[in-house]
């Protein structure tokens, strides 16, 4: 039971869609997030901000949980934090890109942080998905689109195989974007990090 996955949908505020589909497990809405929540036909399960640019009418039955603007986290934080405390383990968080840039570059340190605590957690714009690998494998199908892996500690030990620039334990740094826009030409990509820490972008 400790390896059990807990899914949380955190819906945020950038101007993106999404898809219904892929929201799931408990619903958070941070601040705008509410907005999207309405237009997209979501009810959420909580709301949390200091509610100084939701539009829409919290909908009955769900939480609020409502903040101070004074505060060091963002909204997107807090609703982090609000999941994390209440056991879930994965989270997924839509229209994470696209809005203000200071945002869109908290999200990704939130993101760090969520990964360095072993949570696992993916941001969802309008383009495309950000996730991070410490020290792990994954295998990613081919899709239309663009696989860039970057750095995010000084450095990171990085293969890549079924894509058109494989690479074979390479180091890779912070400070020159060498895995940018790769292509998966197999059926399917493997993509280990064998030190180190990385964010991976898929790009449609």
């Amino acid at each position: 039971m400790g390896n059990e996955v807990k899914v949380c949908s955190i819906i945020c505020g950038a101007p993106c869609g999404f898809e219904k589909k892929f929201v799931s497990g408990l619903v958070i809405a941070a601040d705008s997030g509410l907005d999207r929540c309405i237009s997209g036909g979501i009810t959420p399960d909580i709301v949390v901000g200091d509610f100084d640019s939701a539009r829409s009418i919290v909908p009955q039955g769900a939480e609020v949980i409502r903040v101070q603007p004074e505060k060091d986290d963002t909204d997107t934080i807090l609703a982090a934090r609000i999941a994390v405390e209440r056991g879930y383990n994965e989270l997924r968080f839509f229209c994470a890109f696209g809005g203000r840039i200071s945002h869109s570059l908290a999200n990704i340190q939130m993101l760090r942080a969520l990964k360095c605590k072993g949570i696992c957690g993916a941001l969802f714009g309008e383009t495309g998905v950000m996730f991070m690998l410490r020290e792990q494998s994954t295998r990613l199908p081919k899709f239309d689109g663009y696989l860039s892996v970057f750095a995010l500690s000084d450095t990171a030990t990085v293969s890549e195989s079924g894509v058109k620039y494989p690479l074979d334990h390479h180091e890779l740094s912070n400070d020159f974007p060498l895995g940018v826009s790769n292509e998966i030409i197999d059926d399917f990509a493997v993509l280990t990090v064998h030190s180190g820490l990385c964010a991976v972008i898929l790009d449609k």
